[in-house]
């Protein structure tokens, strides 16, 4: 009778080894395919979020700039000059004094750019002098808001119109005591001095000191601007229908002399995006867009509509509205 051996069959350590080996180089291969599968996502969320944080600032700008207000006609409030000689603010008083003999009367008058001389009348000779003392001085130069744009290449300003409060406010303007803004604001871009990134600045009350007579932010509140931290340079140009200018001032005469210059055809906004990425490397991005503004003069020239003067003083037009 044949005896059957009772010893259990099993691996040896040769194939032990063979199989860890296998296992490792597999679980190699995972980490590795996963380790590039996390950094392709990262990159392309680093991308998405370049992509989403440059169209969010282009549509910011662009909302502001659509509001942006145009230049008015000089009978309309277009001349800036005539506003800011006779406002309370910066004007200076003028007297003016004349002698008859030995009889005096002095009269003072207006505001703004005056001269005081005096006159003496002897026998038939008359002389007039002036008096250094009553020499006019400079008013504060206040910006008119159909000025539209005033920037240079590194910070735009404009002025824009937008829904009075009293409009979306209900509760407000039911209270007699409140003071709200009027539809008017200032809006200024500017990268912040500490390099905390790009800054927006508004300013609702667009007639208050220091706004109404300048076109630069208070810097005092750039870390309360702070609207996109990531944007480490911008750079803005401006068309002027022919070619783009490096800075622009809309509170310049036009070409009448009289009414301001206006805001420009478009603005170009060039951003430079930084995005700290994995292993410490700095992603960065250029991010342009060109805004157009619909406020802006164009070329076009009414036609002549044939008005003359008529006999009582006033107009009569022929030959168009």
């Amino acid at each position: 009778m044949t005896r059957r051996s009772h010893r259990r069959a099993g691996y040896t350590l040769l194939e032990v080894l063979l199989a860890t080996l296998i296992a490792v180089i597999l679980l190699a291969a995972l980490y590795v395919t996963l380790d590039v599968t996390l950094v392709r996502m990262d990159t392309g969320r680093d991308q998405v979020g370049s992509y989403g944080l440059g169209r969010a600032v282009v549509n910011r700008m662009a909302s502001d700039l659509t509001g942006v207000l145009g230049p008015l006609p000089p009978k309309s409030g277009g001349s800036g000059s005539s506003s800011d000689s006779s406002g309370a603010s910066g004007g200076s008083s003028g007297a003016s004094s004349s002698q008859s003999g030995g009889t005096g009367t002095t009269a003072a008058a207006g505001t703004g750019t005056t001269a005081a001389a005096g006159t003496g009348a002897t026998g038939s000779g008359t002389t007039t002098a002036t008096d250094p003392s009553a020499q006019s001085q400079t008013p504060t130069t206040n910006i008119p808001f159909h000025a539209g744009v005033i920037g240079t290449d590194k910070q735009l300003t404009a002025f824009v119109s937008r829904v009075p409060e009293s409009m979306t406010d209900p509760e407000a303007a039911l209270d007699p005591t409140a003071l709200l803004p009027a539809d008017v604001r200032r809006v200024t871009y500017y990268l912040s001095p500490d390099g905390l990134g790009l800054c927006r600045q508004e300013r609702p009350w667009a007639t208050a000191d220091g706004v109404w007579n300048s076109a630069d932010p208070d810097l005092s509140t750039a870390d309360r601007d702070v609207i996109a931290p990531e944007v480490k340079d911008v750079t803005f140009e401006y068309f002027d229908g022919a070619d783009w200018q490096s800075s622009w001032d809309g509170s310049q005469p036009g070409s009448d002399g009289v009414t301001p210059l206006g805001p420009p055809r478009a603005v170009r906004a060039t951003f430079v995006l930084q995005f700290p990425g994995r292993g410490g490397e700095v992603t960065e991005r250029r991010v342009q867009h060109v805004v157009p503004i619909r406020a802006a003069v164009g070329t076009y020239t009414p036609p002549d509509t044939g008005t003359t003067t008529g006999p009582a003083g006033g107009t009569t037009t022929t030959g168009g509205m």
